[in-house]
Order: structure tokens, then C-alpha cells, then sequence
């Protein structure tokens, strides 16, 4: 079950590769929060592009690990990387990911020792492992924000919070609550890794009208596991349409891990 919650760690990356509606009008006075948010994921999802920022912390085991990253994604392709630096009980490292729709590669030194010879990166198909537990990941992360959060809308409320400044945008705050029960095989993933969420929160750009940031946090505790493990995050979102190159790193250097168990990732 170490890999279920290995998968449940990543799925934020995996989902941040798609950007985050046409715009839901030129005024916000006559539409509902759920209409506006739903038309700025639509437009979000459309640029070809987006840079993003990403601060987040773990939880396992009682460990706690803090992430910081900064990374490029092509939307039209859902594909993108991101190079982060990590700390954890003292110990700092960096992690560099290429995420291509639902297959996640990872290098760092945390496993490096643990690859065989001439191979220096780790490859996750999530699709398959997701597969292997009944579950079809592909409804939940290889979809765009324009999907993801017009889902949310169609699972959860939203609400306007208020006016905020994110990377010197003028941008309105909105909060979503999910109703897991609701979502494509929420009953299986719940029974699966008894996921609590927190509220989603989505700052939306007055002017601009795209996905400036979103915010989440969940905990889980997949069957089999002693203790529960929780992740909060924060992904900034700027740049949008500018040119990405990005490059899935060479067979020759990659294992896959998805079924084998590498010390660290396996079960």
C-alpha cells in the first residue's frame, strides 16, 4: 500500500499539468461563483501554456517533509517538469519531475543509490498502478482544470471569499467544498485510502480572468497503513501562453517502477 500512497502524493503534480474558463463575462454581478470559477478553468485551460510555483508539505510516518518547486507546462500536450528542493528532518535535497499525462518520472538522490547501474530515473505510470487497485486515474488526473473544476462545481459548493493581490494581480478569492461520494469512483477511492479534504481555494484574476492560484489540502490513509498521512499545497500560476520546452527524459536511462519494488517506492 506504500505505492497507493506514493500515487496519492503525486496525483497535485499530475493534475497541475492541463493549467487551470472562457472568461465567465465581463462582469461578476450576474453570474454565481460556481459559473465564474467553472469559466475561468475553460479559459485557464485553453492558454497554451502557464509557469507555476509550487510550496507544499507532507506528512508521513510523523515525518514532515516542506517542497518547494518552480516548473513549465504545454497544455495542448499535458506535459511539463518541475525541479524542487525539499527539507526533511533536517536532511535537504532537490527532485526533479517530467510529468506526460498520467506518467510521472522522477530523479533524485533520495533514490538514486537505489537504481540499477546507468539509470538515473524513476518511472510511475499512474494510469497502470491505478489500474491494478479498480481505480481509473485518468478521470482524475489527466484531465484539465476546465474538467477538474467544473467537476468540482457539479460535487461541491462554492462561495466568493473576497478581493485579493496574488503576484500582483488583482484577483477574487472563491472556496469549493468536495463532496468525495460524488466524484467518478469516489466511493472505491474512498474505501481505498479514507481521504478527508480540506476546502479548495481558487483565486481567479479580475482582469484577466484566469487561475492565478489554487490551494488544497487532504489527508489520507490507505488500508494496510498504520497512520494517516496528510499534504497541503499551493500552486501559482503566471506566464500563461509563453514557450515551453520540455523533453521526456531517454528510455535507456529510466526504470519502471510502477509494479517493481524499488527500495523507497515499493509496497
Amino acid at each position: 500500500m506504500r505505492k497507493l500512497a506514493l500515487l496519492l502524493l503525486l496525483v497535485p503534480l499530475a493534475a497541475a499539468c492541463g493549467g487551470g474558463g472562457q472568461k465567465a463575462g465581463t462582469t461578476t454581478a450576474t453570474v454565481s461563483p460556481v459559473a465564474f470559477v467553472k469559466g475561468a478553468a475553460h479559459k485557464t485551460a485553453q492558454a497554451p501554456s502557464e509557469h507555476i510555483t509550487l510550496q507544499g508539505t507532507t506528512k508521513v510516518a510523523g515525518q514532515a517533509i516542506a517542497l518547494n518547486g518552480q516548473g513549465d507546462f504545454d497544455n495542448h500536450k499535458k506535459l511539463g517538469n518541475v525541479h524542487a528542493t525539499f527539507t526533511a528532518g533536517g536532511l535537504n535535497g532537490a527532485i526533479d519531475e517530467v510529468v506526460s499525462g498520467t506518467t510521472i518520472y522522477l530523479k533524485s538522490p533520495l533514490f538514486s543509490a537505489a537504481l540499477p547501474n546507468g539509470k538515473t530515473w524513476l518511472k510511475l505510470d499512474l494510469q497502470k498502478f491505478g489500474q491494478s487497485q479498480g481505480i481509473d486515474l485518468s478521470a482524475l488526473t489527466s484531465q484539465n482544470p476546465a474538467d477538474a473544476l467544473d467537476q468540482l462545481a457539479r460535487t461541491g459548493s462554492v462561495t466568493e471569499v473576497g478581493d485579493e493581490t496574488i503576484g500582483g494581480a488583482d484577483t477574487t478569492h472563491y472556496r469549493a467544498h468536495i463532496d468525495v461520494s460524488k466524484l467518478p469512483q469516489g466511493q472505491k477511492l474512498q474505501a481505498l485510502t479514507n481521504a478527508k479534504y480540506g476546502p479548495v481555494d481558487i483565486w481567479i484574476g479580475k482582469d484577466d480572468g484566469y487561475v492565478h492560484r489554487m490551494h488544497a489540502s487532504y489527508t489520507v490513509k490507505p488500508s494496510g497503513t498504520a497512520a494517516a498521512q496528510s499534504v497541503a499545497y499551493t500552486m501559482d500560476f503566471s506566464d500563461f501562453g509563453k514557450m515551453v520546452d520540455v523533453s521526456l527524459p531517454p528510455a535507456s536511462s529510466t526504470v519502471d517502477a510502477t509494479k517493481s519494488a524499488i527500495s523507497g517506492v515499493g509496497p
